[in-house]
């Protein structure tokens, strides 16, 4: 098999650029103190979590986090479903690292930005979850 490779020997030595530009990109991370840490959790009976939802733990098993009844100890990575019975059901979620707050999906309760900002104040160890919208740079 013949592979055409185009030649560039006409132009070499012009000097060429490319521009690339990324629209609608709204970082989930945004910062890197403290670094980012998931761990595997158990996920309870009869749950249909989004990926990127704050999750607490109900009877040892994670539920969404519900603001002034579940603390919020970590956020889903992954989307996932466990049916009436199910409890054997693992699913990786941020413990640590700094994150958008445009970008999770936060349960009814948290419907306001103190509310989401403070989630996982008070969380255990070891829960060390920022919420940060991502910073802009203007150069001077």
């Amino acid at each position: 098999m013949a592979i055409d490779i185009p030649s560039s020997a006409d132009t070499a030595g012009i000097a060429a650029s490319s521009t690339e530009s990324i629209t609608n990109f709204d970082p989930f991370i945004t910062g890197d103190e403290p670094s980012v840490v998931t761990t595997d959790e158990l996920v309870a009976a009869s749950q249909t979590i989004p990926a990127r939802t704050p999750v607490g733990f109900s009877s040892g098993a994670l539920v969404p986090a519900v603001q002034g009844t579940t603390q919020a100890v970590g956020i889903t990575v992954v989307a996932v479903t466990t049916g009436a019975g199910e409890t054997t059901t693992r699913v990786p979620i941020y413990r640590q690292g700094v994150f958008n707050p445009d970008v999770i999906n936060w349960p009814a309760s948290y419907d306001t930005v103190d509310k989401k900002k403070t989630a996982f104040n008070g969380a255990p160890s070891p829960t060390s979850i920022v919420i940060r919208a991502p910073r802009t740079m203007t150069v001077p």
